[in-house]
């Protein structure tokens, strides 16, 4: 399947923070601003309006990339969408015969 993501707040996500305490203004660290979750987190800052899609599979949405963090992806994703910051799309992906995931697109 595809999943578009769309940033509807009005500034920049997933987006790394500069400066901080002690630190010149221009430092860039591991920390982002409204960062994406799984699979998305790598594609760099999505400005306002923006989109990016990429293909998924339900697995995904329950896979803890980092084994630490107490959240699965789609709770992340629940809490962005429930602030308003981005909304998703989910579409079929041409070619795809994966049951779960033509099921997941049935019932939307």
């Amino acid at each position: 399947m595809l999943v578009t993501v769309t940033n509807v707040a009005t500034f920049p996500i997933n987006a790394p923070i500069t400066g901080g305490s002690g630190v010149s203004a221009d430092a860039v660290g591991g920390s982002k601003s409204y960062p994406l979750p799984f699979p998305f987190g790598h594609i760099g800052t999505l400005a306002a309006s923006g989109t990016k899609q990429l293909p998924m599979h339900p697995g995904d949405w329950h896979h803890k990339a980092v084994p630490w963090l107490p959240q699965s992806p789609a709770t992340e994703w629940n809490q962005l969408v429930q602030a308003s910051v981005v909304t998703l799309t989910v579409a079929d992906q041409a070619g795809v015969k994966d049951s779960e995931e033509l099921y997941q697109i049935q019932v939307g």
